[in-house]
């Protein structure tokens, strides 16, 4: 299997994971629910990110996960790949429950999705892709600045849940921070 090929298949298998909880119901045994982690159910800090609350959400999920996969995953290996959406999951857990203690419960791979794009942005530039890495590193800032300052882009409505923006924020930060930790470490 090509390294290219690697990669659409580390994306399905996250969109099988994610598809199966869904139809499977396994939402509330999955998903962060910062009760159950601090009761020591710690797997929720990272599981919760494949759980979605319907189709909607998980459909748009999945989209930003195959515009990712066609767009950018040939920048990354197998490996950083996996680093990177480990990391952002874990990011967003453990963001959740230091930074953000009201927040109860949260679903969804947007934080990882949000990880990822900003790796990207991180890798263009690191390669000298200016117009690209700039372009994707403004769009990006410039829609975390958004969510922070006036919340999400009206996808709540669209998807008929609650957006949480600081997920989307966490999971920037750490993809960035992990990417900048590959590319020092390759050295």
């Amino acid at each position: 299997m090509t390294d290219r090929n690697q990669k659409w298949f580390i994306s399905l298998i996250v969109a099988v994971i994610a598809v199966a909880i869904l139809l499977l119901h396994g939402s509330s045994e999955l998903r962060y629910d910062r009760a159950d982690i601090l009761h020591g159910q710690i797997w929720r800090v990272f599981t919760g990110n494949f759980v979605h609350a319907n189709w909607r959400h998980l459909a748009s999920d999945l989209a930003g996960l195959l515009l990712w996969t066609a767009l950018a995953s040939h920048m990354e290996t197998r490996r950083s790949y996996l680093i990177i959406l480990i990391g952002s999951g874990l990011g967003v857990g453990l963001g959740l429950l230091v930074l953000d203690p009201q927040v109860g419960w949260y679903v969804g791979l947007s934080g990882i999705l949000h990880g990822l794009f900003a790796a990207s942005a991180i890798r263009l530039l690191s390669r000298k892709e200016w117009l690209g890495g700039l372009a994707l590193t403004a769009a990006i800032a410039l829609k975390l600045m958004w969510e922070q300052r006036f919340g999400d882009l009206g996808t709540a409505k669209l998807l008929g849940v609650p957006v949480l923006v600081d997920a989307h924020l966490y999971g920037a930060v750490t993809g960035v921070v992990i990417v900048l930790a590959l590319l020092l470490f390759r050295r």
